[in-house]
């Protein structure tokens, strides 16, 4: 979708007088408040990390690469419902399905924890938050339930995933909707401008122990959370992942979108080892309804 799209949405959207509370809620100021519910055992917080061991070293690949090997899940405790405020947004979903509250909050600067729109898209994000339960159009249904790809840095938190290193290449698996990455390290430039890609176009290098990629080519279709968090196709990033012990990584990821957000903001997702042998799918999309159950009536 386009600015000028967007634009007209917005301007429907200020018509009908319906977004200014959301809007408002968007863009609380201050730190968000500490979590209502008790996170899990041995849960990382992003916005407050144990302090990291400066003078560990990896081990390494047989070719000299910091070893990131392995199977790894998120100890943040983030869920893709929200990643602003996950425990008043998904409060309705977890009393009736009786699963446990997360509390994770991914986003580190600003110091809010909110995404830092431009107003217009802050009224747009709000517009698509009014929606999310019940869409009137399903393009304002979350992308990932639609069927469509996560998007980077969504699929990082997610689910659990496999790093695979070789040579000049660093290969990334994920347990959900079959999606991976292939990350050269050789310095090869980015595909053409105008091809726009779902996981967009990873390039990598090493900045000492951390392996840090540019991922740009991305189209504007994905979205970093259930309730919204929409972007263009300028959307931009760059991840830093920074072993830090044994059975750690950290994972930031620093975000741009001059269309769409104000300024450049970042997130955080702690890693642990999984101590799996093999990696299994999460099978999901087999007969998946979903999309159907929640669009009701709004398809017919």
């Amino acid at each position: 979708m386009t600015r000028r799209s967007f634009a007209r949405l917005t301007a429907s959207v200020l018509a009908a007088g319906v977004m200014s509370a959301t809007a408002a809620r968007l863009h609380a100021q201050g730190p968000p408040p500490a979590p209502k519910n008790p996170p899990p055992p041995g849960w990382i917080d992003p916005r407050n990390p144990p302090k990291e061991d400066a003078n560990w070293n990896p081990a390494r690949t047989p070719d000299g690469q910091p070893n990131l090997e392995g199977q790894w899940g998120q100890a943040s405790d983030i869920i893709t419902y929200s990643i602003e405020d996950p425990e008043l947004e998904r409060a309705g979903h977890t009393a009736i399905s009786g699963q446990r509250p997360m509390v994770g909050r991914p986003i580190i600067d600003p110091i809010d924890g909110k995404i830092p729109y431009q107003p217009w898209a802050a009224t747009f994000a709000a517009f698509l938050h009014e929606q999310h339960l019940k869409p009137s159009k399903p393009e304002f249904l979350d992308p990932v339930s639609r069927g469509f790809q996560e998007g980077v840095p969504r699929i990082n938190y997610q689910g659990t995933l496999q790093i695979q290193q070789f040579p000049g290449t660093v290969v990334i698996t994920y347990d959900y909707h079959h999606s991976y990455r292939v990350i050269p390290l050789d310095g090869r430039p980015h595909v053409g401008k105008d091809i726009k890609l779902w996981m967009g176009d990873s390039r990598g290098r090493w900045e000492g122990n951390t392996l840090v990629v540019d991922v740009a080519n991305n189209n504007g279709h994905t979205w970093l959370q259930i309730v919204g968090g929409f972007h263009s196709d300028a959307f931009h990033l760059v991840e830093r992942w920074t072993p830090t012990a044994p059975d750690h990584i950290v994972y930031t990821a620093t975000i741009d979108d001059a269309k769409v957000y104000s300024r450049p903001w970042t997130l955080r997702v702690d890693y642990r080892r999984q101590p799996v042998d093999e990696q299994w799918e999460n099978a999901v999309w087999e007969g998946n309804r979903t999309a159907d159950l929640v669009l009701g009536d709004s398809k017919k």
